[in-house]
Order: structure tokens, then C-alpha cells, then sequence
């Protein structure tokens, strides 16, 4: 205060609160910092020199698959390196926050920050059985299906599990909330022991590949659903780097797991 010569906090409020000149000087400095934060990162890549460090946050079932072969190839070009999962609305917010650099999600943030997005790739969501209710049901349709099994569901507070629900509803299929799980991992376990059937992508299936003896993928019914994973950036702070690693992910999935699906179901290979 005695520095901008202004008073920045209303000291007879409770909480206390940020006057007008306060909460002035929160956007405009904020914005300051993070320029003076994004010119020493450039000025060291334009050095040659390696990154300090680059936080990098991943949708949980990119993290289980293309993660450890993608990280393999950043190790090199930093100092140090942290990685995080989860769901993505939280890696929005971190994004945003300072707190991650980089984030592969499903659900970019909205932000007036200046962001750079790199697509990977779409994949559409396809119906899981137990092998036994694949074989009375070759051909089912959702609303059938939710008459004969419970939906395992994802987390209704995961981008995917609301993804699921909004698409339900508006084909009106009616399935009770009965089980929700966290992980695929978990959800494709429960459809392996016969608990029920759920919807899911190529990408949840090959992070839950240990359970595939259990269940059987089929196209999914009805009017297609897909989901876009989406590596974002703050602009400008990591120069080609973003671009690099995104293509990275591209080709490792290409050559690495898309090959995979074909011995779930061949038609997954394109799914």
C-alpha cells in the first residue's frame, strides 16, 4: 500500500475484502507476473537450455496408457518433471491456477488466459457386456438393457460419467442409479463379474485390459457418442514443446495400443 501510494484492502469488512484498487491491482499484477514468468521460460529455450520443470496433468486413462511411454520421452528434456491424474475439470482448474503446465483432458477450460490447444484424438464410446448377457443379447438396445442389468456407471461428477448421462437422457432411457465407480479399471471389473453393462471408450478399455476375458465390446447402439481428448497449454511459455508432445501422443497410440483393441473386438481398431 505505502508503495502504490493506495489502500488495497477494506479493513472494516469481515472477511476482509480487496477495495477497487486492490482488486486492480490482483488483475493487472497477475497478469504481470505471469508475462515475467513466461519471458524467463522463453529466454531459456531460446538458450538451448533444458526446461526447470514442466507439470503435465493427464485424464486418468490416457495417464495408464500413453503416459509412461510419453513420459519416457520428456524425461530428456527436463530438469524435473511432475505428473498428475484425475478428472479433467479439476486439471482446468490447475491449468489456470499455475499449479500444472501442460494438461491432456477431455474437457478444455473456457478461459480469457491465452491457451494453446493441440487435438490428438476422438473415440467413440462403445456398450460393454458381460460375455454371458452378450450372448443371450447379441443385438441390444439401451433401453432394453436397462430393463435386464444395472448401468455400471462412471462418477456422475467425472466429465465422462456426465457425458454418459446427458446422452441417455436424451435417448430417454431410464436406467436407476443403483453403482457408480471411479476408475475403469474397476467399472470394467464389475461388468467382467456380470454386475451389469456399461458405456465406456476404447481408451478406459485398454487402461482396464487385465478384465477383457470377461467381456465382450460392442458398437454402440443407437446415435453415436464420442469424446475428444485435447492437450492444452498456456501460450507462449514452452514454445514448440506442446506441439511435440502432442504429436508424440498421436503416434504412440497409433503404434502402440490402437493394434491392441483388434484383440478385444477387431472393429475397435477404428473406433
Amino acid at each position: 500500500e505505502e508503495s502504490v501510494g493506495a489502500v488495497l484492502v477494506d479493513r472494516e469488512r469481515r472477511p476482509l475484502a480487496l477495495t477497487a484498487a486492490g482488486a486492480a491491482l490482483r488483475l493487472r499484477g497477475g497478469a504481470l507476473v505471469a508475462e515475467a514468468e513466461s519471458l524467463y521460460k522463453s529466454v531459456r529455450e531460446q538458450a538451448g537450455g533444458e526446461a526447470q520443470m514442466l507439470r503435465i496433468g493427464m485424464v486418468d486413462s490416457f495417464a495408464a496408457t500413453i503416459g509412461p511411454a510419453l513420459i519416457s520421452r520428456l524425461l530428456p528434456a527436463t530438469v524435473h518433471l511432475h505428473v498428475a491424474s484425475g478428472l479433467s475439470p479439476g486439471m482446468g482448474s490447475a491449468l489456470l491456477q499455475r499449479r500444472l503446465d501442460v494438461i491432456v483432458t477431455t474437457d478444455p477450460p473456457d478461459a480469457t488466459v491465452a491457451l494453446e490447444r493441440h487435438p490428438l484424438f476422438a473415440e467413440d464410446f462403445v456398450l460393454l457386456l458381460p460375455r454371458a448377457l452378450a450372448h443371450a443379447h447379441p443385438s441390444p438396445a439401451l433401453g432394453k438393457l436397462a430393463t435386464i442389468a444395472p448401468l455400471v456407471r462412471f462418477n456422475i461428477d467425472s466429465h465422462i460419467g456426465a457425458t454418459i448421462e446427458r446422452h441417455l437422457n436424451a435417448l430417454g432411457v431410464i436406467a436407476p442409479h443403483r453403482l457408480e465407480i471411479d476408475t475403469a479399471d474397476s467399472l470394467v471389473a464389475m461388468v467382467a463379474a456380470g454386475i451389469g453393462w456399461a458405456l465406456l471408450t476404447p481408451l478406459c478399455l485398454l487402461q482396464a485390459r487385465a478384465n477383457w476375458d470377461g467381456v465382450a465390446a460392442l458398437p454402440l447402439p443407437g446415435p453415436p457418442l464420442a469424446r475428444e481428448l485435447t492437450l492444452v497449454a498456456r501460450r507462449g511459455e514452452y514454445g514448440d514443446l506442446p506441439r511435440t508432445v502432442a504429436a508424440a501422443a498421436v503416434e504412440l497410440f497409433r503404434r502402440e495400443w490402437q493394434p491392441q483393441l483388434a484383440r478385444l473386438a477387431p472393429w475397435l481398431e477404428d473406433a
